[in-house]
Order: C-alpha cells, then sequence, then structure tokens
C-alpha cells in the first residue's frame, strides 16, 4: 500500500486487490459482508448501517474489550458504484470531519483502489497521518485476506 501527502490538507492510500472491482465495491460497502474483515485490532464492528445514495449515511459502531464503544459516521455525497463515491465522516472520540473519495479501477482483473482523505487544515492531516497509516495497513490487509478467502 502507498501513502502520500499529495498536498497540505490530503492524504492518498492506493492499494491493488487481486480481485474484480464488483467484488471489491460489494466488501466495501454490502452489510452482509463489511463484518466480516472490518475488524480493527482489538476491537469488534458490532453495527454497521449504510444508505448507500446521495444523502444516505453510514454508522460503525466499534466496540473495545472493555465495553467502550466508538462511532465513526458519515453523509454519501456522491455515488457512482461500483467506480467512485464521496462521502464526509467524522468520529465521535474527534473533532475531524473529513472529505473522503474513493475510487476503484479495474485493471487487468485486479482492482486498483484510491482514498483521498481531505482534512480541513495542515495540522489536522498531519496529526492524523500516523494513525491513517498505521490503521489503514491493517484494516486493508483484512480485506484482502477476506477477498482471496472468498474466491
Amino acid at each position: 500500500m502507498q501513502i502520500t501527502k499529495p498536498s497540505d490538507l490530503s492524504i492518498v492510500l492506493t492499494r491493488t486487490f487481486a480481485a474484480p472491482r464488483q467484488k471489491v465495491f460489494d466488501a466495501l460497502t454490502k452489510p452482509d459482508q463489511v463484518p466480516r474483515w472490518f475488524q480493527p485490532k482489538q476491537m469488534s464492528l458490532v453495527t454497521y448501517e449504510a444508505d448507500l445514495r446521495h444523502g444516505g449515511t453510514f454508522r460503525y459502531v466499534f466496540q473495545r474489550p472493555s465495553g467502550k464503544k466508538i462511532e465513526m459516521r458519515g453523509v454519501y455525497k456522491e455515488i457512482d458504484p461500483p467506480h467512485r463515491w464521496v462521502h464526509t465522516e467524522t468520529y465521535d472520540f474527534s473533532p475531524l470531519t473529513l472529505l473522503v473519495t474513493i475510487v476503484l479501477d479495474e485493471v487487468g482483473g485486479k482492482t486498483v483502489l484510491t482514498q483521498t482523505m481531505l482534512y480541513a487544515s495542515k495540522a489536522d492531516r498531519d496529526g492524523d497521518f500516523d494513525p491513517v497509516a498505521s490503521s489503514s495497513a491493517e484494516i486493508y490487509a483484512k480485506l484482502e485476506h477476506y477477498l482471496n478467502s472468498s474466491q
């Protein structure tokens, strides 16, 4: 996975998956698939809700072993399945608000995922870079394992 800072306000993640675009899209968006792989270290995904349409919302609730829950939520701004979608992203544990664009390009039977996160300030981007880099590497490795095991 490549992680870059192409501007003062953005982080871009790029990862190639050995699976067709529709399969990657489904794994990233379908309520029956997301909980099978989206399990960050030392947390479990206890709720995933998504209304995948312009103006629709999504909500992830994770639970730590201590029982404490954290939430990530957002609103879909653009939807062009299975190629591209744009959403806002907020957290109950952080004041950050991001604009996230995900693009899935199919190249030779593989899918190149490009995720661009746009921040309000350089300080926000810089403060979030290390956590994004480590959590994204972990979670996209789990997605790759899920895609490979479900072929």
